[in-house]
C-alpha cells in the first residue's frame, strides 16, 4: 500500500473559479519516501496580492513555469492507484480532480485527511491547522505555505499517525463503504468521497453538464437521500437516470452553502432545478406623483414592473418605515398610503391647504434622502471550511455584493483588497434577507464599515 502525500498552492479557495500554483506529491510506502515531485504550475490567471503575499509565490515566478495540462501525465502517474493523503483532503483534492478531468485524464481516488485522524488519534489538541499541530508535536516546517515544505511537513505527521494509530482509526477509515447500493450508472467513488459537512453539490450527466445542484448542512446525508425512498415516479427515475457524476464544494457554514447554490443555479440554470422557488419581496415603499405634481409615498404589494425606494418581507415593516418617515420628516399622512387588507375610502385632498408643489417635494426628497443614507452595510466574518480560513460576506447599501473565504491570517482593513472578481455575485431579494436574517441572528459576526473589518 503506497500513499501519495500532496500539498497545492491555488489562486483562491474555489476549485471551480480559481487555478494552482504549485504542487508537491511525495510517495510514501507506509514504511519511508520513495519519490518526491514538485513545480511551480502557470495559472493562466493573475495571482491576487493577498495570495501573493502569503505564498511567496508572484506572477513572474509562474510566468515561465509549465501549465497544469503539461504536466498532468506526471501528476497523474504519481497520484493513480496510490491512497490520497493531504491536510484538509477535500481542498486539494478538488482542485487536482478538476484539473485531472480537463487534462482529460478520469481519476479517482480513495483519501485520507490528516486534520480528521490527527483528532481521532491526537483528541482534545487546542488547533488542528498544520501550523500549530506540527508545533504541539515537535514538526518543523520549512517554507510555510509553499507546497514542498507543507507537503513535507505532512509526511512527517502522516508519520507520527501511523505510529500512533494504536485503534487502527487509519485502516478502518479505509474500509469504509457507503450506506446503501447507489444506481450503478454513478460512480461510488463520487459518493464515497463527499464529506459530512456543510456545502453544495453538483449532479452531472454523462456529457458532463450540471443537471441539479443543491445545498446541505452534511453533504454526504442530503446526497444519500436522493436516492433513497420509494417514489418511483416518472420524473423521479428521469432525473436518477439523468445522473452519472457527483461533484461537491464545502462552504464551512450554512449560510455560506445557500448563497454558493443560488449563486451557481443562477450561472448554470440546471435543468432539475426546475422546482427553485422565486423568493421575492413581498411588499415595498414606492414613490409616484400624482396629477397635481405632488410626490405622494405608498406601501403595496411587490411589483417587478415598478421599481420600490426599499423592499419589505412584513407589511408591518413597511408600514412602519412609512410611519416614521411621517413623523420625522412632517409629511403629509393624506399624501401617504399604508398598506391594509381592507383599504379605507379617502376623501378627496384639499389641496388649497398643502404647501406648495416645490416645498413639499424637498421635505419628501430629504425623507428618501434619509433612507439611502442609512441602508444596510457591514461584513459578517464567520468560519471556514478548514481551520486555516475564515469566511466572508460582503454586504453594502442594503445588497449583497461578494462572498468567499480568506486565510484565517490575513488582516485587512479594506475589503476591497480582499474581493476578488470570482467572489462577487449578482445578489437577488432571497440572497439579501439570508444575509440580514443571519446578521440579525448572530450580531457577534458583524463588521460594521467603522470597524476593522478583517481582524
Amino acid at each position: 500500500m503506497e500513499y501519495a502525500i500532496v500539498d497545492i498552492e491555488t489562486t483562491g479557495s474555489y476549485a471551480g473559479d480559481n487555478g494552482m500554483t504549485e504542487i508537491a506529491i511525495i510517495i510514501h510506502n507506509g514504511q519511508h519516501v520513495v519519490d518526491k515531485f514538485q513545480s511551480l504550475i502557470n495559472p493562466d490567471t493573475p495571482i491576487p496580492f493577498h495570495i501573493q503575499s502569503l505564498t511567496g509565490i508572484s506572477n513572474e515566478m509562474v510566468e515561465d513555469a509549465p501549465t497544469f495540462k503539461q504536466i498532468a501525465k506526471k501528476v497523474h502517474a504519481l497520484l493513480h492507484k496510490r491512497i490520497f493523503v493531504a491536510h484538509n483532503v477535500n481542498f486539494d483534492y478538488s482542485f487536482l480532480s478538476k484539473e485531472l478531468k480537463k487534462a482529460g485524464y478520469d481519476w479517482k481516488s480513495q483519501k485520507l485527511c490528516t486534520v480528521r485522524l490527527a483528532r481521532k488519534i491526537f483528541p482534545n489538541l487546542a488547533s488542528y491547522s498544520l501550523g500549530k499541530l506540527c508545533q504541539n508535536l515537535g514538526i518543523p516546517i520549512y517554507q510555510r505555505h509553499r507546497a514542498m515544505g507543507d507537503a513535507e511537513a505532512t509526511v512527517i505527521l502522516f508519520e507520527r499517525l501511523l505510529q500512533n494509530d494504536h485503534d487502527a482509526v487509519i485502516t478502518t477509515t479505509l474500509k469504509k463503504t457507503k450506506e446503501q447500493q447507489l444506481p450503478t450508472h454513478i460512480n461510488q467513488e463520487d459518493f464515497l468521497n463527499l464529506p459530512e459537512s456543510p456545502g453544495i453539490y453538483l449532479f452531472r450527466n454523462k456529457s458532463n453538464k450540471i443537471i441539479y445542484i443543491g445545498k446541505a448542512i452534511n453533504l454526504k446525508k442530503r446526497v444519500l437521500s436522493h436516492f433513497s425512498g420509494n417514489n418511483t415516479s416518472q420524473k423521479r427515475q428521469t432525473f436518477i437516470n439523468d445522473i452519472f457524476s457527483i461533484d461537491f464544494e464545502e462552504s464551512g457554514t450554512e449560510l455560506m452553502a445557500l448563497l454558493m447554490e443560488c449563486k451557481m443555479i443562477k450561472e448554470h440554470w440546471p435543468i432539475h432545478n426546475k422546482a427553485l422557488k422565486k423568493f421575492e419581496p413581498k411588499y415595498g415603499l414606492f414613490e409616484y406623483e400624482d396629477q397635481k405634481g405632488y410626490k405622494r409615498l405608498l406601501v403595496s404589494t411587490f411589483n417587478k414592473e415598478a421599481k420600490a425606494i426599499q423592499y419589505f418581507e412584513r407589511a408591518t415593516e413597511a408600514n412602519h418605515m412609512l410611519l416614521k418617515l411621517i413623523t420625522d420628516f412632517g409629511l403629509n399622512n393624506k399624501l401617504c398610503s399604508f398598506y391594509t387588507i381592507r383599504p379605507e375610502l379617502k376623501s378627496s385632498i384639499d389641496y388649497t391647504s398643502l404647501l406648495s408643489v416645490t416645498a413639499y417635494n424637498e421635505m419628501v426628497d430629504t425623507a428618501l434622502e434619509y433612507v439611502n443614507n442609512n441602508r444596510n452595510s457591514f461584513i459578517i466574518l464567520d468560519q471556514g471550511r478548514n481551520l486555516e480560513e475564515k469566511s466572508y460576506i460582503y454586504f453594502s447599501d442594503d445588497r449583497l455584493h461578494a462572498f468567499g473565504f480568506f486565510h484565517a491570517d490575513t488582516q485587512i482593513n479594506n475589503p476591497a483588497d480582499m474581493i476578488s472578481e470570482q467572489d462577487k455575485c449578482i445578489s437577488n431579494y432571497y440572497m439579501n434577507a439570508l444575509v440580514l436574517q443571519y446578521a440579525e441572528r448572530f450580531p457577534g459576526k458583524v463588521r460594521q464599515k467603522k470597524d476593522v473589518f478583517f481582524k
